[in-house]
């Protein structure tokens, strides 16, 4: 019963790319502890009783929704994450760990409580067998430091130096990056993609994921932006020329399509609000000061 809660809190864990500061929230907590007392309280029930009652139904409906949330977590920010081991476990987990708890709970519905047939009880036995088998031999045999790659918060002494040097394709693609990103200013655009920043300089995207990632050591594509988007609305936050603009005229003008998600990005890397950063700019007789 547990499993679900536990696949979400780590899909969460490792997925989350820095969106929030606390991984973990309230509600992974609840979650995994309704599902213990919910397997807790079926465990002392006989199979009879449980057939077709309220408590049964009601624990599928609510592994079955955490699994989702799991899938969801798994699934979220997939386009912008740049680290490629990451991305086949985001792959591999949401086919292999999510398809079978899914699976579980639909048999559940069919079967019932305890009604398993025998062949399900032996093809449940392989199954587990062949993934943990599986990543067994990939996490510890194939590639060892998968998990420690795919974490975003790495302490100094796990991060590669070995960083591989770019040949003389890769230098060209990133004189492009750089000029569009420094002269054109393309970050600017809204909901811009990783896609649509490949077809706009004609760079495949794995390619433009692998140079984002290896040569300028960013691990997803919004850190990426909002380096240069953050930039570019402090330097007009701080511009005395531009005290009467709103700071939502500053956040759109640099790329965002919310002010929240603005204010969010900025506070992270300026550890302060965009109206507190205009504030101690020497703009405080402003009377934008807001941050809406």
């Amino acid at each position: 019963m547990a499993s679900p809660a536990l696949f979400w809190m780590f899909a969460s864990t490792l997925f989350q790319m820095n969106e929030r500061n606390q991984k973990l929230h309230l509600g992974h907590h609840i979650a995994l502890g309704i599902c213990i007392v919910l397997g807790a309280y079926q465990c002392l029930q006989s199979p009879a009783e449980l057939d077709g009652s309220i408590i049964h139904l009601v624990s599928l409906v609510v592994t079955g929704v955490i699994t989702i949330l799991g899938l969801l977590d798994v699934f979220r920010n997939w386009q912008s994450d740049l680290v490629e081991c990451r991305r086949f476990l985001r792959l591999s987990l949401s086919v292999t760990c999510g398809a079978f708890l899914l699976f579980i709970v639909a048999n559940e519905f069919i079967y019932g409580h305890g009604e398993f047939p025998v062949f399900l009880n032996y093809l449940n036995i392989i199954v587990i067998s062949i993934f943990a088998m599986s990543y067994g031999y990939i996490i510890l045999v194939s590639n060892s430091n998968i998990l420690v790659e795919s974490i975003d918060d790495l302490p100094p002494e796990l991060i590669k130096d070995d960083i591989p040097k770019p040949s003389s394709a890769d230098i060209q693609w990133l004189d492009k990056l750089t000029n569009a990103m420094e002269q054109e200013f393309y970050y600017r655009q809204i909901d811009l993609t990783i896609k649509g920043l490949s077809e706009h300089l004609a760079i495949p995207e794995h390619q433009l994921r692998r140079l984002i990632n290896q040569h300028l050591g960013y691990r997803n594509f919004n850190d990426y932006l909002n380096r240069y988007r953050v930039r570019d609305a402090a330097q007009r936050l701080s511009d005395p020329k531009l005290v009467r603009i709103p700071i939502l005229t500053i956040a759109i003008e640099s790329g965002y399509a919310s002010l929240t998600t603005f204010n969010k990005a900025f506070k992270t890397l300026k550890t302060m609000t965009p109206s507190e950063f205009r504030r101690i700019s020497g703009l405080s007789d402003s009377r934008e000061l807001t941050d809406f």
